[in-house]
């Protein structure tokens, strides 16, 4: 894998800040924002700060002209690309798969699904011309093992998984890897605002909780960890997984 730098969609969330924090460690980062533009560039700020080398820019995943934008002005600014993760998602409904409304569903897969693809389709070529490099995309461990009134990240999430499989067999022989992580219940982002939502919210975190045997929520650090690993040579052969992080919730 070339040793460029590193484009994180989403890194303005809960989870995006500590993965873009971990991988300017190890190289440059490009930091990608939809809304957030001051707290990227106070994320930036701070990585620069330290020694590290980072900049925002704003991007729409849902757009493919915006996706390939953010890719081009990444390795423009950055240089030869060696990884990219998507630590994407949009606010989902805790609640039973009937009583999700339409305008939900649809809102959800587009953000998730269509996103997700507009993500593999600009970045694969970029790395392939790069030699090579990693992808790393979030889904979740509901997709590991089904968690009731869940359905709203677990279905579509099933879909980005599916991607992460195929891309990883037709990407693999131009030393492209793919890989995914699904997390369990971290401390971050998500987990926070759903505690503050609803009853049936705040049941889905616990139930999830109560039957994770680690019996304590993951922590922001413990996912950046694994992303690092998986951009690192270290994983070099590893492609096509889908890594569960949720102590031990999915086993």
């Amino acid at each position: 894998m070339n040793q460029g730098g590193f484009a994180v969609f989403g890194g303005s969330g809960g989870l995006g800040e500590v993965v873009a924090r971990q991988l300017a460690q190890r190289g440059p980062v490009q930091v990608g924002y939809l809304r957030n533009q001051a707290k990227a560039d106070a994320l930036c700020a701070a990585i620069n700060a330290t020694g590290g080398r980072a900049h925002s820019a704003a991007v729409d995943i849902r757009d493919p002209a915006s996706v390939q934008q953010f890719i081009e002005q990444a390795r423009g600014t950055l240089g030869p690309l060696a990884g990219v993760v998507s630590v994407t998602g949009p606010a989902i409904p805790l609640r039973p798969l009937a009583e999700v409304g339409l305008e939900d569903f649809r809102r959800i897969l587009e953000i998730d699904v269509l996103g997700s693809f507009n993500i593999l389709k600009a970045v694969v070529p970029v790395l392939k011309a790069d030699g090579g490099g990693a992808i790393v995309m979030f889904v979740t461990t509901a997709v590991l093992r089904t968690l009731e009134n869940d359905g709203m990240s677990s279905t579509p999430k099933m879909s980005v998984a599916g991607l992460v499989r195929l891309m990883a067999r037709e990407a693999g022989p131009d030393n492209v890897r793919v890989n995914a992580i699904a997390p369990g219940v971290i401390d971050a982002g998500i987990v926070h605002s759903s505690f503050e939502v609803d009853e049936v919210a705040k049941g889905v975190i616990e139930s999830c909780l109560a039957q994770t045997p680690m019996r304590r929520m993951g922590r922001p650090e413990e996912i950046a960890a694994t992303v690092d690993f998986l951009m690192s040579p270290g994983a070099g052969y590893i492609s096509g997984q889908i890594l569960a992080v949720d102590g031990g919730y999915s086993a």
